[in-house]
């Protein structure tokens, strides 16, 4: 089994996440490389667009959500949220040599090509009610960092005990 396969189905935790993406993205991309290995006398290939990871977390006042996109810039990145559904996409582009430059002859051949290019999209659902004009998002060393507010009828109430 190859690198590509395992990673793609690698899980941070024994339960398997709720927020990822298609279960057989690795699997396809793993088929292609493949057939593309067999076909086409190992040229390199390039997979098919990602499915960034992500982790999310809860405090009493707001959701923190980050994601991992290395070699992106902020300005490739769009955040949206709608009816609770927070999405966030954008695309990674090939860095592909140009064949009639001399200097890019020069720098030898690709074999092969692991890292993740093209478009992507991540939704998911906010577990409770947020403000929406309160979100903060912040893009710093190939991390996408998104703080959202929970709304006051979100927030846990402390209720007094009497006796």
């Amino acid at each position: 089994m190859s690198t590509a396969l395992s990673r793609g189905t690698r899980s941070r935790s024994n339960l398997p996440s709720v927020f990822s993406g298609d279960p057989f993205n690795a699997l396809r991309n793993e088929f292609d490389n493949m057939l593309s290995t067999w076909f086409f006398d190992n040229a390199p290939t390039i997979p098919a667009g990602f499915s960034p990871s992500l982790d999310l977390h809860e405090t009493d006042t707001d959701y923190e959500i980050k994601v991992d996109l290395p070699g992106l810039q902020a300005n490739d990145i769009q955040v949206q949220l709608s009816e609770n559904v927070l999405t966030i996409s954008g695309e990674r582009k090939y860095e592909k040599t140009d064949d009639k430059d001399q200097e890019a002859k020069k720098s030898g051949t690709t074999h092969l090509v692991e890292r993740f290019y093209g478009s992507f999209t991540r939704s998911i659902m906010l577990p409770g009610a947020v403000k929406q004009d309160a979100i903060d998002a912040t893009y710093r060393d190939g991390v996408l960092c998104i703080k959202v507010p929970k709304a006051e009828q979100a927030k846990p109430a402390q209720i007094p005990v009497k006796s």
